[in-house]
């Protein structure tokens, strides 16, 4: 009965001591990590910005598609038809979910949502590791993530009409290209 009262006595203290040796294993991975081995890092990223919105109520701050925002939406999902997709990643934005809701359902994909401002991550990259990614974006947005991608300040804010310029970027090892497709 001692020897259960002192395990039980000393258990707290071991699982802390344990604990604490994780902790320090976990921030040592992390600092070696904070930059992906990018040898073996290939991705092919395709990131557009939203079609056509609403633009009549000034106000409203998450507007949905107009009529012409609708046929580019179909223009893009007759675009992507033939190209293998693995993830489609969206904002919070229901222009964004509506750009790409054709290309989702002919994929058969569940978008992921995310923030613009803290997607790109050292998490994000390993996700997408060896994948084909769709990202639906907005003007300046998706340019800041290009220029995140490829690793310098290459592209500026898309001009507010431009709902039809589409950014490949192809990661394979250290060799990172962009290629800027327009699909009117």
């Amino acid at each position: 009965m001692k020897h259960i009262l002192l395990l039980l006595t000393l258990m707290p203290l071991f699982t802390f001591c344990g604990q604490q040796k994780d902790k320090d294993d976990n921030s040592t991975k992390t600092e070696s990590t904070n930059q992906i081995d990018t040898e073996n890092f290939s991705a092919t990223y395709y990131l557009l910005r939203h079609a056509e919105k609403d633009r009549t109520d000034p106000t409203n701050q998450d507007p949905a598609l107009n009529i012409d925002g609708m046929m580019r939406a179909k223009r893009w999902a007759s675009y992507f038809e033939p190209i293998k997709i693995d993830e489609i990643y969206i904002t919070k934005y229901v222009r964004t979910k509506q750009t790409i809701s054709l290309i989702a359902q002919q994929k058969a994909i569940s978008p992921i949502r995310y923030d613009p401002n803290t997607i790109y991550s050292e998490e994000f990259l390993k996700q997408t590791n060896g994948k084909t990614v769709l990202i639906a974006g907005h003007s300046n947005t998706t340019p800041q993530l290009v220029n995140k991608l490829i690793g310098e300040e290459k592209y500026k804010e898309m001009d507010d009409s431009d709902n039809a310029t589409l950014f490949k970027v192809t990661i394979d090892g250290n060799d990172k290209k962009v290629e800027t497709i327009t699909v009117d």
